[in-house]
């Protein structure tokens, strides 16, 4: 009888390890905007996202992604010859984010360890994707840092911990200012909650960033026709050139 039982116990706990973990719990998630006008006198652009935390999901932290379109990109690094400083060693990422925002709770290190930062691809870092190989001197991490580095500095990489202020346990929200350098494109927002290093929840989205009004036609005009652009191109600056000969030969 006794052996029987132990049989039962090891069949339901087998059947229990085997169980698939739950499915996330659906998020209810908004954004103050999902198209941004790009016009002539565009500064840049403000993205709220804000959502409601589900009670499934209390006492998780928040963590909210908003993420650029990808572009390749080239770093060098200087070298010293004959006693100048000069660019060399290009290294290549076939694609790397060209914005790239974290805001949380709290900490991400606080929330998950650094392989589940890694593998929800939370670390900027993480991101670029190398295109060839690096100099043999070269540490592919180091290129990978200095181009984390740079982008930071330029505002276009940013981590907030608190950035993501959540009321009552039940409402967040956080704001993502996206700089007039930002290209435009497609901008991937993701909003995850995560409780006792789990995922628990998530929710992806888009906000599309293009080009309006004249702009638009201008660029359309340029891409769709670029021969007739450069001729209309070189006829209007002989005629500024013209115009301001002119001008000069009046005084």
């Amino acid at each position: 009888m006794a052996a029987v039982v132990i049989a039962s116990s090891l069949l339901a706990a087998s059947a229990f390890a085997q169980r698939p973990p739950p499915e996330p719990e659906p998020l209810p998630v908004g954004l103050s905007s999902r198209q941004v006008a790009v016009t002539s006198d565009y500064r840049g652009e403000q993205i709220t996202v804000f959502g409601v935390n589900p009670p499934a999901n209390r006492g998780g932290d928040i963590v909210i992604v908003m993420r650029g379109p990808d572009r390749p990109v080239t770093l060098m690094r200087k070298r010293r010859v004959f006693g100048l400083w000069v660019n060399g060693d290009p290294v290549s990422f076939s694609a790397a984010p060209s914005f790239f925002a974290v805001y949380s709770t709290r900490p991400l290190n606080e929330i998950i360890d650094a392989a589940e930062i890694w593998r929800y691809r939370l670390n900027a870092a993480a991101l670029p994707v190398l295109d060839g190989r690096t100099p043999a001197d070269a540490n592919p991490g180091d290129y990978r840092r200095a181009l984390v580095s740079l982008r930071t500095e330029s505002g276009l990489y940013r981590v907030n911990p608190g950035g993501v202020t959540l009321d009552d346990d039940l409402l967040f929200q956080a704001h993502f200012a996206i700089p007039a350098t930002a290209p435009i494109g497609v901008y991937q927002s993701q909003v995850l909650v995560f409780r006792n290093g789990v995922l628990i929840s998530r929710k992806d989205d888009e906000v599309l960033v293009d080009r309006s009004g004249f702009e638009r036609r201008i660029y359309e005009f340029a891409t769709q026709s670029s021969f007739l652009y450069g001729v209309v191109s070189v006829l209007l600056a002989l005629a500024a050139g013209l115009a301001a000969a002119m001008a000069f030969r009046r005084r």
